[in-house]
């Protein structure tokens, strides 16, 4: 069966394939006695009508019938003969039909899968990357703890608002020009200076005792104007603050009673932990440092641009779904004024990587064989389970249930590939 393939530069090919008449006119007898087989013909009994009748009387259904077959059965020839020819989405057709010599022919176009000429790793050098625990981080550690479980205790009578202190106030705002009545919130709980507070309600708050009314504007520009608000002027915001208690932090000590309070044996447990947990993130950094150096020196010749377009467009709109999502949490449901063509453009860059890096890997996980065993991915649902907070079983059940177990297999598959992309670059991990 002659066919012939052209390649284009982002992965896609064309091909046009034929069928000689004699071929055409064997599958076509074929499908005209089944469907004489099933016809109800006036005059004959089912099943007995003459071909040259059924051929006339439903010469329509069988041409298009044969022409869905054809096209099928030509381009499972074209993969039989084309080994290498990975396709990534469904061919589409075109120009198919039947010409005047009797045959059939198509013309199709698909994305398949790029096999990158990718250099080796000999004498690459892994930049280095301690991932040892210092006593400093240890010490930041515990008294990032100690903040944790701060407390507060009222202030003497004749204190006053300072930063770091924490005061309870009823607070009104009123939006300049605004046709709202203002929004009041008693006994709100404000860490002067904190991160996150508008400076000018912290800056008005200096000096204040209890009982004091002090007044802040906040004077918004452009560029603060998000979501639903975005198509309206900015306009500045006037906090009227009364000042009900003013309560001053209480850090705990960092010693066996605070370790205890947290469900450890002593100080030194938490520390344990605590280097522990270090490590392993230090670990993890490590290990995401190093794929990225070697993937950098892997795809130093891939031109990103080239990349198959359905590939780029399915990580770009995953990209997207995942900041809606995000934005719904944060109760800033998407509108019809949303610009989803800046988001691609913002998107598609990053995701380009995404999807070389993918591809990458996926090619050495080919060539060296990688394969997962179903034991290991258990072991990697136990451990997204256990982050999640529930049991693995559980977790398995939800992973069917939501058609993600594939994708959590090739997750397993790729974390194991770059295991084994680390050994071959001469890393040890511990």
């Amino acid at each position: 069966m002659p066919h012939q393939i052209t390649k284009h530069p982002d992965h896609t090919v064309e091909i046009t394939a034929d069928l000689d008449k004699a071929a055409v006119d064997q599958e076509r007898e074929v499908i005209a006695r089944r469907m004489r087989s099933q016809a109800r013909v006036p005059g004959f009994r089912p099943g007995k009508a003459p071909l040259s009748t059924v051929r006339a009387r439903y010469g329509e259904e069988i041409r298009e019938e044969l022409t869905e077959h054809l096209a099928g059965l030509l381009w499972r020839q074209v993969l039989d003969d084309e080994d290498e020819l990975q396709p990534l989405i469904q061919p589409s057709f075109e120009d198919m039909g039947f010409g005047d010599d009797g045959g059939f022919s198509f013309k199709a176009r698909l994305e398949v899968r790029p096999r990158f000429d990718l250099p080796t790793l000999d004498g690459i050098e892994l930049p280095e990357h301690s991932i040892e625990v210092t006593e400093a981080e240890i010490q930041s550690e515990l008294e990032g703890v100690s903040e944790e479980n701060v407390s507060w205790a009222p202030a003497a009578e004749a204190a006053q608002v300072v930063d770091g202190v924490m005061v309870e106030v009823d607070l009104t705002a009123e939006v300049e020009g605004s046709d709202q009545e203002p929004t009041t919130e008693e006994n709100a709980r404000i860490i002067v200076g904190a991160d996150g507070m508008p400076p000018e309600i912290s800056e008005a708050l200096q000096g204040a005792r209890i009982g004091d009314q002090r007044v802040a504007v906040r004077a918004m520009n452009e560029d603060q104007v998000e979501g639903d608000n975005a198509e309206e002027p900015a306009r500045s915001t006037t906090y009227t603050i009364t000042v009900k208690a003013i309560k001053d932090k209480s850090l705990p000590e960092i010693d066996d009673d605070l370790a205890q309070g947290l469900g450890f044996d002593d100080l030194n447990q938490l520390k344990e932990r605590i280097i522990e947990v270090l490590g392993d993130r230090k670990a993890s950094d490590r290990r995401d440092r190093w794929r990225r150096h070697i993937l950098d020196h892997l795809e130093e010749g891939v031109e990103l641009e080239t990349l198959p377009p359905t590939l780029v467009k399915d990580a770009v709109a995953g990209d997207i779904q995942r900041f809606v999502y995000h934005l719904a949490m944060q109760g800033k449901a998407p509108d019809d004024q949303m610009d989803y063509q800046a988001l691609r453009a913002r998107f598609e860059p990053q995701a380009r990587i995404r999807v070389v890096d993918t591809l990458v890997l996926e090619q050495l996980g080919d060539v060296w064989d990688v394969e997962v065993p179903e034991n290991d991915v258990d072991a990697y649902i136990a451990g997204e389970a256990q982050q999640k907070g529930i049991p693995p079983a559980e977790h398995k059940a939800n992973l069917v249930k939501e058609d993600r177990l594939d994708s959590l297999r090739h997750a397993a598959r790729m974390a194991a590939i770059v295991s084994e992309l680390l050994r071959r670059a001469g890393a040890e991990e511990e």
